[in-house]
């Protein structure tokens, strides 16, 4: 298990790798109350259990940003070991899970957590802020966006541009919790910013939809070209 905490006064973050291609799975935690949410279990649900229990964390509700099975499968697993409830994008994504309207607000201990859907990567996916941080799943990582085509059924570039349009909205202080270790560039890069991604991100350069696909279909050879990973 690799854990990094990235904590505040106000907001008990947690992002933790156990398994997966390089999967971030979160806590967000309300530190008056230990009240939590999990993001994302999509792998070794007993441990992050665990390790809530562990720190006297409880665990109240489980989001999930979108139905691939490396950001699900151990959602059942999770919310039998909580009793929390399950919000997807889409219900059937885990069985027994209730859909997510747009602008929805989770409550959790002190903390608000708005839901702001985002299609693109996948037709059900959904970002999660609260306060200052922003969990964008697989639509935009650090230095990276989400994989569209043929290999992700139902993905479309063009959704996922709109969708990045709007979380690009945000100030620029707003911490990027990717639901991926992607950066492909020099040293370590577990979470960005808004503003950050905004100056940096090359997907995020392109000056329109049809600069942004022809990225996406020419990405191989851009990396190679800039040294990216």
């Amino acid at each position: 298990m690799h854990l990094n905490d990235h904590s505040s006064a106000d907001l008990g973050l947690f992002q933790i790798h156990l398994g997966g291609d390089r999967n971030w799975q979160y806590l967000l935690v309300d530190p008056a109350s230990g009240k939590a949410a999990a993001v994302d279990p999509g792998h070794e649900p007993a441990q992050l259990h665990a390790l809530a229990v562990e720190r006297g964390f409880i665990v109240e509700q489980i989001l999930i940003t979108h139905g691939h099975g490396d950001h699900t499968a151990g959602a059942a697993e999770l919310a039998a070991l909580t009793g929390a409830p399950v919000r997807t994008g889409r219900a059937d994504a885990v069985p027994g899970a209730v859909e997510i309207a747009d602008g929805e607000v989770f409550t959790v201990g002190g903390l608000a957590i708005e839901a702001i859907v985002t299609p693109g990567h996948a037709p059900d996916h959904v970002c999660f802020r609260c306060g200052p941080a922003l969990i964008t799943g697989d639509l935009l990582f650090c230095g990276k966006v989400g994989g569209t085509g043929s290999y992700f059924p139902g993905s479309s570039a063009a959704a996922e541009w709109s969708s990045l349009a709007r979380i690009l909205s945000l100030p620029d202080d707003v911490m990027v919790l990717p639901g991926h270790d992607y950066y492909g560039g020099d040293g370590d890069m577990p979470v960005s910013t808004i503003g950050h991604e905004r100056r940096n991100n090359p997907f995020l350069l392109c000056a329109d939809l049809a600069a942004f696909e022809h990225l996406k279909a020419n990405w191989a050879a851009f990396k190679k070209e800039h040294g990216i990973r």
